[in-house]
């Protein structure tokens, strides 16, 4: 199956009728669909396990914020040339490479755990995220080989609601293993879940690719040829640049583990339940925007800056309640804004950017959203120490917000014209 199977894309809006027909019919997206549904269920296990493990050594409240900014930056630093790598070999033999390269980390965590040491509980979470820079944009780029284009939009706000989804389930269930079994069962279930992964797209019979391998050449050289597709089109530009809106305040998600910790009283499983709400609104998220954007690029882009500021808006809140479920709450209407955001700027980037060059722009779409958030994180580790949750906290949202007015005001043209932008683009 191809992304050339049809013109115009369906009409998003039936429910999980939709969905549960595109997966029984179409046999690879299925299969990458649950391949990200165990490896990032794993993530989260850990996640979870690993802030309340380096909160527990350290005792202090802004080094969670430090691990999130593991588990990004890196990512930024590796995508430049994961992309060009993802443009130029077997796209699946890159993805299971990834997969099984990340077991070793992941089980590097048991002898932190055992050592006591935070370093390297910290060192290993920036390895997984390093390696894991060769596999999650990938998907993206592979995306509209494997399902036709009218399935596209709702292909890809299904694999934005896995990520929200197994946030909302693997925080959840993560915080009550780590606090019942221990937090070495979560360490090991994260490590066989990468293990399952690759064994599910090692199945995918597909072409994870169209057109020929492009000619040898330079990192410098490919990434030019990257940049010369990107520059001319204000469309592919702004679409690259939405998730950094989000990312700006994301350190804020790093303080939720202080939040539960400090604030609240609460022990591993209050961690889970913040991080879990942020999956809930990440797996809402998709549908809502999606459901709003109705197809149209114009729409589209409304819901992108919109979302922003939304994002932004719901966080005001959470400094100023009183127990750990309205926080809850707080976070998750955040995350949908986030949640939305996300998925349709990439559904937009894969419509209006041909095979040739999608690993590298996906790529490099990932890292800027991952430098946002890394550096978003260590201001956020560092200020809380400095001037506190709360300050923290409004300093984030206040980015957030000018944030998404400023690209909402740069991108006027694109969503108040009368052409559809992705169109034209395409």
């Amino acid at each position: 199956m191809g992304a050339a199977g049809a013109a115009v894309a369906r009409r998003p809006g039936a429910g999980p009728a939709e969905l549960l027909d595109l997966l029984r019919r179409n046999p690879d997206f299925r299969r990458l669909f649950g391949a990200s549904v165990v490896s990032l269920s794993g993530d989260w296990f850990a996640f979870v396990a690993v802030s309340g493990l380096v909160t527990d050594l350290t005792g202090r409240q802004g080094i969670a914020a430090f691990v999130f900014a593991a588990s990004v930056l890196p990512v930024f630093l590796a995508s430049p040339f994961a992309g060009v790598v993802a443009d130029r070999v077997n796209r699946r033999t890159m993805m299971v490479a990834a997969d099984l390269l990340r077991v070793v980390p992941a089980l590097g965590l048991l002898v932190a755990l055992a050592t006591g040491q935070a370093w390297l509980a910290i060192a290993c979470v920036a390895l997984i995220a390093t390696l894991s820079a060769f596999f999650e944009p990938v998907v993206g780029a592979v995306l509209p080989n494997l399902v036709d284009r009218e399935d596209l939009s709702l292909a890809q706000t299904t694999m934005g609601s896995v990520w929200g989804s197994m946030l909302f389930v693997g925080a959840a269930l993560g915080g009550i293993v780590a606090g019942t079994l221990g937090r070495e069962a979560s360490f090991v279930i994260n490590a066989a879940t990468f293990v399952v992964s690759a064994l599910l797209i090692l199945r995918i019979r597909g072409s994870f690719r169209t057109g020929p391998l492009p000619a040898r050449a330079t990192v410098l050289a490919h990434l030019g040829e990257v940049w010369a597709f990107v520059a001319p089109r204000k469309v592919v530009r702004a679409l690259l640049l939405t998730k950094a809106g989000v990312g700006v305040a994301n350190g804020i998600v790093g303080l939720l583990p202080a939040f539960a910790l400090a604030r609240f009283g609460a022990d591993d499983a209050g961690i889970g339940l913040l991080l879990a709400a942020r999956g809930l609104g990440a797996l809402l998220g998709p549908f809502a925007g999606r459901a709003v954007a109705r197809g149209d690029g114009r729409r589209l882009l409304l819901v992108c800056g919109g979302s922003i500021i939304s994002y932004g808006a719901a966080y005001v809140l959470l400094p100023l309640t009183g127990s750990l479920w309205l926080a809850a709450g707080c976070v998750a209407l955040a995350h949908m804004g986030g949640g939305a955001q996300w998925v349709l700027s990439t559904y937009g980037l894969q419509l209006t950017t041909p095979d040739r060059v999608r690993g590298r722009v996906m790529s490099l779409d990932f890292g800027l959203a991952t430098l946002a958030v890394g550096a978003s994180s260590l201001l956020a580790g560092t200020a809380v120490e400095l001037v506190g949750l709360q300050a923290t906290s409004w300093g984030l949202v206040v980015l957030a917000i000018a944030y998404g007015s400023g690209w909402l005001w740069w991108t006027r043209e694109l969503w108040h014209g009368r052409d559809d932008p992705l169109v034209a683009a395409a």
